[in-house]
C-alpha cells in the first residue's frame, strides 16, 4: 500500500493545486485516475508485458477458460 501512495502522489497529486480544491473535487480526481489510468491503462513491470491490471485479468480468464 505505501508503494500505490507514493505513486499517486507523484503521478497525481503532486501535479494538480489540491489546494485550491474542495474534498470531493479531489476524490473525484483520485477515482478517476485509480479506475481508468492506474488499472486500465499504466504500463506494470511486474505482469508479463507490462500489462495494466485489468488487461492482466482479462487474459489470465480468457486463459484459465481455453484450458477448461
Amino acid at each position: 500500500m505505501e508503494s500505490f501512495f507514493a505513486t499517486l502522489k507523484k503521478e497525481l497529486l503532486y501535479r494538480i493545486p489540491t489546494y485550491r480544491m474542495n474534498k470531493d473535487q479531489v476524490k473525484i480526481v483520485i477515482f478517476r485516475y485509480v479506475f481508468t489510468y492506474y488499472n486500465r491503462i499504466r504500463i506494470y513491470t511486474s505482469n508479463p508485458d507490462g500489462l495494466p491490471p485489468a488487461a492482466y485479468r482479462r487474459l489470465m480468464e480468457k486463459n484459465k477458460l481455453m484450458a477448461a
